[in-house]
């Protein structure tokens, strides 16, 4: 039997209902991993130069030039 909106696959062998439970699963570990974290670490968390976490890169997340004088960051940032 087919079920409508489904791919078909059989659960265990890459469904998307087996795709969202990984990423599901992999979401609850990092949260209850972070839970300890204070501000200051989440920050240098995601700062620190070889993170295995999303690069971030301050200037990207404000869309902004890096030569933008510190007023105009602050700005930025507040907006």
């Amino acid at each position: 039997m087919v079920i409508p909106g489904k791919s078909g696959a059989p659960a265990g062998r890459g469904s998307p209902e087996e795709a969202f439970m990984t990423f599901y699963n992999e979401v609850k570990q990092i949260k209850k991993r972070d839970s300890v974290l204070t501000s200051k670490d989440h920050i240098e968390r995601l700062t620190c130069p070889g993170s295995s976490d999303f690069p971030l890169n301050q200037f990207e997340v404000l869309q902004m030039d890096p030569e933008v004088p510190d007023e105009g960051i602050k700005r930025k940032f507040r907006q």
